[in-house]
């Protein structure tokens, strides 16, 4: 059913397929000799865990005690949360994968770093769909300023991290889904970035869950039959057995 549903055409997509392709486009991304762009990404814990912070964070006033290097989001920033990660520090642009759980809907955030700005790709640019996106963008426009002031390695020249919140920006120009394909939509958008391609304004979303589900069923099959076990990926070890 997992290979159904991310193969055929009006399938939602679930937390596992977006998570999983995240995770090897991050793992393309840190293991690749000449990286097209300098990148990390998150997952879908890590939108749960700021929108959740975020509601916190209004509720108590705008609370700064609530941000700590201790928080789950800091480990996230030193690359310590995902399989693959790298720290943010060391990139030029963070990838989310952002739920509007409201409408249902998947969106691609992107944060530039150097400009302080965050991208908004969304498939389904209607004017409650805009506005939703932007709602489910402000958690990380407010938030990761404040955890960036934590880590010295974002400051320039000894200056003080700006606490302003990052401009989000809508990415105009995209294609549009006509059924429940946004899934497929986010996952192909950070793909095209990553590879440093345009974004066709025609966009066949068949051949896109095809390529996907063809690639991670040879891959895993291929893991399977070959009992190939790679350190990343394999399940954290117990400790070791004493046998005497």
């Amino acid at each position: 059913m997992w290979f159904h549903k991310l193969a055929y055409p009006d399938q939602c997509l679930t937390n596992s397929h977006l998570d999983i392709i995240f995770y090897y486009l991050r793992k393309k991304g840190k293991y690749a000799k000449e990286p097209n762009v300098k990148f990390t990404t998150t997952d879908c814990l890590f939108f749960k865990t700021i929108h959740a912070l975020y509601e916190k964070f209004v509720a108590q006033k705008k609370d700064l005690s609530l941000i700590t290097a201790q928080h789950a989001i800091a480990d996230y920033i030193r690359g310590r949360k995902v399989l693959c990660g790298s720290p943010w520090h060391l990139c030029d642009h963070v990838l989310f994968i952002i739920h509007m759980e409201t409408e249902s809907h998947w969106i691609l955030g992107r944060l530039n770093i150097e400009e302080r700005r965050m991208y908004m790709y969304n498939s389904l640019c209607t004017a409650m769909k805009n506005s939703a996106a932007i709602k489910a963008c402000q958690p990380f426009a407010v938030l990761l300023p404040h955890f960036f002031a934590l880590f010295d390695e974002f400051k320039k020249e000894n200056k003080p991290v700006c606490l302003d919140p990052f401009e989000v920006v809508k990415v105009d120009g995209l294609p549009q889904q006509t059924s429940n394909d946004c899934g497929c939509f986010v996952a192909s958008f950070a793909e095209y970035f990553i590879d440093m391609k345009p974004i066709p304004p025609i966009f066949d979303v068949e051949k896109h869950r095809d390529r996907l589900a063809v690639l991670f069923y040879k891959y895993a099959r291929m893991k399977e039959v070959d009992f190939i076990d790679i350190e990343d990926e394999a399940p954290p070890k117990g400790p070791k057995k004493n046998l005497f």
